[in-house]
């Protein structure tokens, strides 16, 4: 399932709109085992604080092989890097 997380907004930075973006990509998983794909195009810049609410819960709840992070934007890039460090 790919999710355009640009539908969440061009500029992601708060916890709380983390929070509610997640309750909603895990809202539309009809199920668990399918590949979660995250694309950020279309979106100018995410914070470390929107990243690592989403990413966080749907690494616990899905696990990493289920989510892909499809972004060449240097602003995701640098923000999984601040919450994953050397997994990126």
């Amino acid at each position: 399932m790919k999710i355009e997380m640009k539908k969440f907004g061009r500029i992601l930075t708060s916890r709380t709109e983390g929070k509610e973006a997640v309750a909603v990509i895990l809202s539309y998983m009809a199920e668990k085992n399918e590949v979660l794909e995250l694309d950020f195009e279309g979106v100018v810049s995410v914070g470390p604080s929107w990243l690592d609410e989403v990413i966080t819960v749907l690494y616990e709840r899905l696990g990493r092989d289920k989510v892909m992070v499809n972004s060449n934007n240097p602003s995701v890039i640098e923000s999984m890097k601040i919450i994953l460090g050397d997994e990126v």
